[in-house]
């Protein structure tokens, strides 16, 4: 995992590009302020997860930091900011 910063104020959300995960996950278009780099940010609502969800989320995360595959895209961070679950991951334009 790179070194990303957990902080919300590094990240310029700039606009909605999907939704999902029972529409709980906002995923945005973002800039990586430190370096401009283009990022996707997942967000969750966690105050609207169930505990099973919760859990779904922590294996998702915890599992997928031990893929390597050209064909999934790994997490540079992943934190909590107020209510929600960021995760950051590159920004892969036209899947490139």
């Amino acid at each position: 995992m790179s070194s990303y910063l957990p902080d919300i104020s590094c990240y310029e959300l700039l606009t909605i590009i999907g939704k999902g995960f029972e529409e709980l996950m906002t995923v945005n278009l973002a800039q990586y302020k430190p370096s401009g780099e283009f990022v996707t940010v997942r967000r969750v609502n966690l105050e609207a997860c169930t505990n099973e969800m919760v859990a779904f989320l922590q294996g998702e995360l915890h599992v997928s930091k031990f893929f390597s595959h050209p064909n999934l895209v790994p997490y540079k961070a992943a934190f909590i900011a107020d209510n929600e679950l960021w995760v950051v991951t590159s920004f892969m334009a036209y899947g490139k």
